[in-house]
């Protein structure tokens, strides 16, 4: 009796530290494996006469803390700062370990929830659950493992990311939006905006909350196969867009607020130099010393990361190329003393798909290097359980110090507190509602503007009065040639719900010819053709070349492999033979579908207009609106066209004869020229 009167003075004092510590008092708390409390001096001879407490004693001790600490940390009522407080002060050094570690959902199995409390999950490119690609499947899988962690001990909510770079693009039936290169044609943040507020409603409709977007990449050299995911490459571009759309994705959240509304967590992306590596290698190189290098940042690189910052982006992800020969996720200038400390980011930094195993030294080394440097998170797909075990073992070695855990666990806290994940509702009413907008007219509509916006015009000839596309409303025998008119694998490109996206008909949305055929059937008749023999009553020729869909080093290039795939190249000359044959003299446009400026040069002269389309997503209808439609084009060049790839490596020493279409170009349908604002 007289062990357990002192045991209940003992968890008194306790609970009173752990109240005291979420309030900001000076005493701290840790639980770290045992519970234990810091307390004066004079209270620690108090209780020296208690050596031990019996194993049932300790439990109820350790539980009488936690109920005390979920007061605090499961109630919105307190701040921010305070709940991290009160939850950190109750977890034990497993529990910190696997808060920071995030596993591929194939390799997650319900039970490993429960077992582990894993921070969070994600769903790669192409990653689906095993039942099917539907939103329902999505919805069923996602949030079985966010059950789960609500068994737990902690009750720590599960992070669930997925990479929704152009919409919810993984799933069948998503309202895709162009890739990032076209919106950065548009140059539009109001429509960022628009398009945020989309993707973070139909990435919520499965129960999904992070979203891997934006990239913040700008794009030197056009061989590197990352090159779509750039806005521009101008980096005063890419801050102008990216944020706004981190604003607008994370509800307009402010510093140490909840996010509001239907919205979902950011991650600023990939920091830093990825568009700057050698010959556009991807996960490459930048040939520049260090002190060279951060000459670069003061040169305007940093400026997208500093408008996400000032828009309160939650998480960023380390870049997998390196800087003079060490990777950026060992990097800890870069990631602590630049991002965390100069830039004065305080949120998670998480790693790229298992990117810290490109790193120097033995597993042990890597992690620890990593997280030294300033990863938070550690995004290991398959080795998620060992990662976290490396953890606990390093800290224990004194190579990973606790001081460090904490403030790596506190961050992924601080990001689970803002977004609101601790008051979820799993499957919500709410939730379902959204599930039925999933892909819906209205949502589509938004990415049918931002086709129409991202279009840039680069050549519109002038025929007896006219330009081509004023005089393209009169044609009444319209032939639509090539593959590419009717494949929304290539309309939309890589990660569409495959990693590297796939040619065909891979989900739902309306191709090319069919947004032509629902303009004009009134007054003209369209045909298709992938030949090149085309019938010699046309007067009007609509050709869509382009690339293949591609993902990252999938899609690095030569100079030489910067030009249309070989069945297009084909289709082109087969074109020009056939009104050779036929003798006839109809209006032949133009329309590229690619992730970047490729090796047009020797068919320009033989169009009459040609128009850059980027990768405009499922809402093809949106090139036909301003063809034939009343719209007109309003997009400009976001990045330089040059005339030969070979020479593509010194694009910017090039002198202005050898540009075939500069930065910032574009024409409307009178042939005016364009100014990008």
């Amino acid at each position: 009796m007289k062990n357990n009167k002192v045991f209940k003075f003992t968890g008194l004092i306790l609970s009173m530290a752990l109240l005291f510590s979420a309030c900001g008092s000076q005493i701290e708390t840790s639980v770290s494996p045992q519970a234990s409390v810091s307390v004066s001096q004079s209270e620690s001879e108090s209780l020296s006469d208690v050596t031990s407490v019996s194993e049932d004693d300790q439990k109820e001790q350790d539980e009488a803390l936690l109920i005390e600490a979920k007061k605090i940390y499961q109630s919105a009522d307190h701040s921010v700062q305070e709940r991290i407080d009160a939850l950190l002060s109750v977890m034990t050094l497993e529990e910190k370990a696997y808060q920071c570690v995030q596993g591929e959902q194939a390799n997650v199995t319900v039970d490993d929830v429960k077992r582990t409390g894993i921070g969070s999950v994600l769903s790669g490119g192409g990653s689906a659950p095993s039942t099917g690609n539907n939103p329902e499947n999505w919805q069923e899988r996602v949030n079985e493992l966010k059950a789960a962690a609500l068994e737990t001990r902690l009750e720590i909510p599960l992070l669930y990311g997925i990479d929704a770079v152009h919409g919810n693009n993984n799933i069948y039936g998503a309202t895709v939006f162009p890739h990032n290169i076209g919106l950065g044609a548009a140059n539009d943040p109001e429509l960022m905006e628009e398009i945020a507020k989309v993707v973070a409603r139909e990435v919520r409709a499965v129960g999904v909350q992070y979203s891997f977007a934006p990239c913040l990449a700008n794009p030197q050299n056009e061989r590197w196969g990352r090159t779509y995911e750039g806005f521009s490459e101008k980096a005063s571009d890419v801050a102008k867009l990216a944020g706004p759309f981190v604003a607008a994705l994370q509800g307009y959240v402010t510093d140490d607020e909840y996010m509001q509304g239907d919205a979902i967590i950011a991650c600023a992306k990939h920091f830093i130099g990825e568009g700057y590596t050698e010959d556009g290698i991807n996960q490459g190189d930048v040939k520049m010393t260090p002190a060279e290098f951060d000459k670069l940042l003061s040169m305007g690189i940093l400026d997208p990361y500093r408008a996400c910052i000032d828009s309160n982006v939650l998480t960023l992800m380390p870049s997998y190329n390196s800087i003079d020969g060490l990777k950026c996720h060992e990097n800890r200038h870069l990631l602590t003393e630049v991002l965390k400390e100069q830039l004065g980011f305080k949120g998670m930094v998480i790693s790229d798909y298992n990117a810290i195993q490109q790193c120097k030294g033995t597993y042990n080394d890597q992690v620890a290097n990593c997280f030294n440097a300033g990863v938070d998170m550690f995004m290991e797909a398959q080795n998620w359980d060992v990662c976290a075990k490396t953890i606990v073992n390093l800290v224990k070695e004194g190579k990973i110090t606790e001081e460090r855990l904490n403030d790596a666990v506190s961050r992924i806290l601080r990001v689970k507190f803002m977004s609101n994940m601790f008051d979820e509702e799993i499957n919500s009413a709410h939730e379902n509602e959204l599930l039925s907008e999933f892909g819906s007219a209205e949502n589509r509509e938004v990415a049918r503007r931002a086709v129409r916006e991202s279009l840039v015009l680069l050549k519109n000839d002038k025929i007896k009065g006219k330009t081509t596309l004023e005089r393209m409303k009169d044609a009444t025998n319209i032939i639509v040639c090539g593959s590419g008119a009717f494949d929304l694998g290539r309309q939309c490109g890589g990660w569409t719900i495959f990693w590297e996206g796939k040619a065909g008909n891979i989900t739902q949305g309306t191709p090319v010819i069919q947004g032509i055929y629902d303009e004009v059937k009134d007054h003209a008749k369209v045909s298709h053709n992938v030949n090149g023999k085309v019938d010699v009553s046309g007067d009007l020729i609509v050709t869509v070349i382009g690339e293949n869909p591609y993902s990252e080093t999938g899609g690095d290039r030569l100079p030489s492999g910067l030009k249309p795939i070989s069945a297009d190249v084909k289709l082109l000359d087969a074109i020009e033979e056939s009104i050779a044959e036929n003798g006839n003299d109809p209006l032949k446009v133009l329309i590229v579908l690619a992730g970047r400026p490729i090796d047009i040069t020797d068919y320009v002269d033989r169009y009459d207009a040609v128009v850059m389309a980027f990768l405009p997503g499922t809402e093809g209808e949106g090139i036909a609106d301003v063809l034939f439609g009343d719209y007109d084009f309003t997009g400009t060049l976001p990045m330089t066209w040059i005339k030969d790839q070979e020479k593509v490596n010194d694009k910017f020493s090039l002198p202005e004869s050898e540009i075939l279409f500069p930065y910032g170009f574009g024409l409307n349908k009178a042939g005016k020229k364009l100014t990008r604002e």
